[in-house]
């Protein structure tokens, strides 16, 4: 039985730690809004012809044009990369003037070891509505508009981070990077916007540093649509369809919901919870029998020892505090075994643990007490009916 309760703490503890490590995660505020969102998965030919990409361009405008028109949408938006779906490409980015733009990839490698000009972050192409969609909010400056065309000067919008860790001590408005080997468009961005940050990789993972680029000026063939809308997501969806296959029937899309996405990156941490509860739950029930039963059978076994205390003058206090102190005597037993195993087991969950640590000491109280608490009620149900024992029929048997 001590054995038992030992296991039982070691899984509940670890119940405990991710189960408070999951509410932490969903404390956390992901930069973006995750309800009334249909997505539309659509990925055209890849071409390398600057035409073709402005052909793809203009129809991704024709299509969001169509999908404002939906009856319960109020914005559309698209972008290269669902936050929480997969991450996006990152690189090196320089800081150059309009001077200095290279006029081949080959000299653009080359300024690369000039180590003072680098920047890090990811690459995402998008449209000013995906922000409104998500409501990644603008800190600073603007986000696109219709001033930014495929023939005017190239812009950008960064993430708050990116701003912070790049341009510490300076305004990074109205400077210009060089990002084009990311995607092979050489033409400086001038970045006129900051946003939000936006936990891109996972809740439980810090803010990624992002420039972000006009789907206008830097054509995708593959592009994730977002809509926001208070009517029936099947209705969206099958309106949605209709319209994309009046454009071109030869193109396949994927329809989801934004929280299925923001759900499914939270499955493996559910999963989890779920499987070692489970366990945890199981063995508790079983640890709270087998207490049961020790006592009960010890309980019928000392029934003429309990019914001579009786009869001598011991009272029904007397007998309780015997029934229980056995009983403890074993909990005790089992729990500090228990909870010496914990402190060393539950550091193997470290890596799946966010916010707390593997030795929190409230998930180990609270245990604790739970366990102490199950298992005295176990004892004392044996404690009652040794209370009851007749003398007179205890004795008889002598």
């Amino acid at each position: 039985v001590a054995a038992q309760i030992a296991i039982t703490l070691v899984l509940v503890v670890g119940a405990g730690l991710l189960g408070r490590s999951l509410m932490k995660v969903l404390e956390v505020n992901p930069g973006f809004r995750v309800d009334k969102i249909v997505t539309m998965d659509v990925s055209l030919p890849w071409v390398d012809d600057p035409k073709a990409k402005e052909g793809q361009a203009i129809f991704f405008s024709r299509l969001i044009d169509r999908l404002k028109q939906i009856p319960g949408v109020s914005k559309v938006g698209a972008t290269s990369g669902l936050p929480m779906d997969g991450g996006l490409p990152d690189g090196m980015f320089l800081l150059m003037t309009q001077n200095e733009m290279p006029k081949t990839t080959d000299a653009l490698g080359a300024m690369f070891q000039q180590k003072e000009r680098i920047g890090n972050a990811d690459f995402c192409v998008a449209t000013d509505g995906y922000f409104q969609v998500l409501g990644i909010p603008l800190i600073r400056g603007r986000i696109f508009d219709e001033r930014d065309g495929a023939n005017t000067p190239h812009v950008a919008v960064i993430s708050e981070s990116l701003a912070r860790d790049r341009w510490p001590n300076q305004d990074p408005l109205g400077q210009t990077i060089e990002f084009g080997n990311m995607d092979g468009d050489l033409r400086l961005l001038t970045i006129v916007g900051i946003v939000g940050d936006t936990h891109e990789y996972g809740l439980d993972v810090p803010p990624r540093p992002t420039v972000y680029v006009n789907l206008f000026q830097r054509p995708r063939a593959g592009i994730d649509l977002t809509m926001l809308s208070d009517a029936d997501t099947r209705m969206v969806t099958s309106t949605a369809r209709g319209i994309l296959l009046d454009l071109n029937p030869e193109i396949p899309a994927r329809f989801r919901t934004f929280s299925q996405v923001y759900s499914a990156s939270l499955g493996s941490r559910r999963f989890n919870v779920i499987l070692i509860g489970f366990f945890g739950i199981t063995a508790l029930l079983l640890a709270t029998a087998g207490v049961f039963g020790v006592m009960a059978y010890s309980v019928s076994r000392r029934t003429r020892e309990i019914g001579v205390r009786i009869a001598l003058g011991a009272g029904s206090g007397d007998i309780l505090r015997m029934i229980l102190g056995q009983g403890l005597r074993t909990i005790f037993i089992g729990v500090a075994i228990g909870i010496a195993g914990s402190l060393a087991l539950t550091r193997a969950l470290e890596s799946l643990l966010f916010g707390v640590t593997a030795t929190d000491p409230l998930t180990f109280g609270a245990v604790t007490l739970l366990l102490v608490g199950a298992a005295l009620f176990a004892c004392y149900i044996p404690a009652r009916r040794a209370m009851r024992v007749d003398p007179m029929i205890a004795l008889r048997y002598e």
